[in-house]
């Protein structure tokens, strides 16, 4: 006779067989006939809240005309153009200037307008109650290290411009004029000196737009092979936030005097121990040097110094002493006027514009009367033009030598090991043995 409790064995065992089977198979359970399919929402188009207008200045074309083009509303572009007039003058843009703005989808109102003016600055007007308002901005910027390596075949333009690196070409011919006229002006004449197979390697900052293009900031640090002798150059920043450029030993680059303190047209007078005074008609000694210049013409310091006096002074009309220590100081006479805070006791750096060319006191033209002395005696000017800035010393001298190592190691990794003319020599230098 069967067990009562077989058949329903045997049900459960089918029961979790299909169940297994579904599992193993992927398979999820038929629904129910009484369940319902879920419905589907339909797709939504969502209508853009603005539209967005970009057009490039092209050559010949002025800015109106490109507003114009642009299907701005007149009242809108007579507002940029006032309002970017404030700050530059339209007229002055040039070809691939870009003009954006954004218009309300709904009501065509323009809100933000932005024009890029230069690789550099943007202009940027908004709506606000009616009324615009626009502002110039920079371009924001990161600033990173760079080196530019080659090798000289020429010239030092040509060498520059065809160096490693992803400068392009103006970047790389402002580092050529830099090198040329600021870090070894005194020391190394290019057009002249320089040798096919002259090496060099700059490391520079540089400042990284956010469209990738670059621009070429200080040079950090210069290594060149100038006719078989090694160049170096290091910049440093002193406590009072000034810099200069250093050999690897410390000594100054900079020649403590600039050559002439103006732009001149000829030299109306030189140093003399006897000249006919022009309008004393008498013969006597001349302790300077004349500069015929154009009215107005900026007067620049001759070197680093301390203002001693800047005022009306007899024959020489306004005039302006510097004193430059060591027992050096200079004078400029005849000026029509004196620069902005150029006053005893104030201190002027090396280039600085301290007065303008004129022609007050004892003066029949426009000029400037240069005069130099040392220990209080007028020497010829031309005479201390191989003087040069103080060295580094002390504590100064310490952190200079950190940073030198610091700065080769880069250019080392970045540009490869550089064998110096006399290695050895340059290893000396570099630690002052």
């Amino acid at each position: 006779m069967a067990s009562p409790y077989r058949l329903p064995a045997f049900a459960m065992l089918g029961f979790f067989g299909v169940a297994m089977a579904a599992g193993m198979s992927g398979r999820a359970p038929a629904p129910s006939a009484t369940s319902a399919a879920p419905a589907l929402l339909p797709t939504l188009q969502a209508k853009p809240l603005d539209n967005s207008v970009t057009a490039t200045l092209k050559p010949g074309e002025s800015l109106s005309e490109l507003l114009r083009r642009a299907n701005l509303d007149a009242a809108d572009a007579q507002a940029l153009i006032e309002q970017l007039r404030a700050h530059q003058d339209p007229r002055s843009l040039r070809p691939g200037a870009v003009v954006a703005y954004r218009k309300q989808a709904a009501t065509g109102v323009v809100d933000d307008v932005e024009m890029r003016l230069d690789a550099d600055h943007t202009f940027r007007m908004r709506r606000a109650d009616g009324t615009w308002t626009g502002r110039v901005a920079e371009v924001a910027v990161r600033k990173d290290t760079a080196v530019l390596a080659g090798e000289v075949k020429y010239s030092l333009y040509q060498a520059l411009l065809s160096g490693e690196g992803d400068l392009p070409k103006n970047e790389r011919e402002r580092i050529a004029d830099v090198l040329a006229e600021k870090i070894f002006a005194w020391q190394v004449d290019f057009s002249r000196d320089l040798r096919a197979g002259d090496r060099f390697r700059v490391l520079y900052e540089r400042d990284v737009r956010p469209d990738g293009s670059a621009r070429a900031g200080k040079i950090l640090a210069v290594q060149f092979e100038v006719g078989g002798e090694d160049k170096e150059a290091y910049l440093y920043r002193h406590a009072d936030g000034s810099e200069d450029y250093y050999g690897p030993d410390g000594s100054s680059l900079k020649r403590a005097f600039l050559r002439t303190p103006v732009e001149f047209r000829r030299i109306s007078s030189v140093f003399s121990s006897g000249r006919y005074h022009p309008i004393l008609h008498r013969i006597r000694a001349h302790k300077g040097i004349d500069y015929a210049a154009a009215p107005g013409t900026p007067v620049r310091a001759v070197g680093d110094a301390v203002v001693a006096r800047a005022g009306w002074s007899g024959g020489y009309g306004n005039l302006i002493e510097l004193r430059h220590g060591r027992g050096y100081a200079s004078r400029y006479g005849h000026l029509r006027a004196f620069a902005r805070g150029v006053r005893p006791g104030a201190h002027v750096k090396q280039g600085d514009v301290i007065g303008y060319v004129g022609m007050t006191g004892l003066a029949t033209g426009p000029h400037l009367h240069y005069e130099f002395h040392t220990d209080g005696v007028a020497v010829n000017p031309f005479s201390i033009k191989y003087l040069t800035a103080d060295p580094l010393s002390g504590a100064a001298r310490a952190r200079f030598r950190a940073l030198v190592a610091d700065r080769v190691a880069v250019l080392d990794r970045r540009a490869g090991a550089y064998r110096l003319a006399d290695s050895s020599r340059s290893a000396a230098r570099r630690t002052g043995e």
